[in-house]
C-alpha cells in the first residue's frame, strides 16, 4: 500500500533574504540628489544671511540713535539710510541725492512703507536750530527706518 503521496515531496526551499548592502543604483541615484539638494540649499541660505549682514548691522547701529538730541539724531538718521543705501544700490544710483530727491529714493525702494511727515525733518538736520521732534515724530522715524532697512528692494 502506498503512503500519502504528499509525504514524498520537499520541504521548500527559501532563499537567503535580501541584504542591504551593496545599494541599488536607484538608491546611490535618490542619495546623491538629496545630498545636492540639501548641500545647494545651506549654501543659499548662507549667501542669503552674508548677504543680509549690513541690514542687521545698520538696526543693531539704529538702537543706538534714539538717545541722541535731534540735531544729531536726524544726521545720524539720514547718514545710516545713506549707508545703507549705498551699500545696495551703489554710490552712482544714490551717493548725491538729498532733501527731496532723497526722499522720493526712500520711497521709491519700499512705496509699500508708509512714509511718516516727520520725514520731512531730514531735510532740517543741518539748520542751526531745527524744529524739535515730538517723541511720537521720533518714534515713527525709528520705525520707518527699521522697516526701510529690513524691507527695501532692489
Amino acid at each position: 500500500m502506498m503512503g500519502d503521496p504528499l509525504d514524498l515531496l520537499e520541504d521548500i526551499i527559501l532563499p537567503e533574504p535580501i541584504g542591504l548592502w551593496p545599494l541599488a543604483s536607484s538608491v546611490w541615484v535618490t542619495l546623491f540628489i538629496v545630498l545636492a539638494v540639501l548641500i545647494g540649499l545651506i549654501w543659499y541660505f548662507w549667501q542669503r544671511h552674508k548677504k543680509a549682514a549690513y541690514r542687521r548691522e545698520a538696526i543693531a547701529n539704529l538702537s543706538d540713535l534714539a538717545q541722541r538730541d535731534d540735531t544729531e539724531f536726524l544726521s545720524q538718521l539720514n547718514a545710516l539710510l545713506k549707508q545703507v543705501a549705498i551699500t545696495t544700490y551703489g554710490r552712482a544710483a544714490c551717493g548725491g541725492l538729498n532733501n527731496q530727491a532723497w526722499l522720493a529714493f526712500l520711497k521709491s525702494k519700499a512705496a509699500f512703507i508708509e512714509h511718516p511727515n516727520a520725514l520731512q525733518k531730514l531735510e532740517q538736520r543741518y539748520q542751526a536750530q531745527p524744529n524739535p521732534l515730538t517723541p511720537p515724530e521720533r518714534e515713527s522715524l525709528i520705525y520707518f527706518a527699521q522697516r526701510w532697512i529690513r524691507e527695501h528692494h532692489l
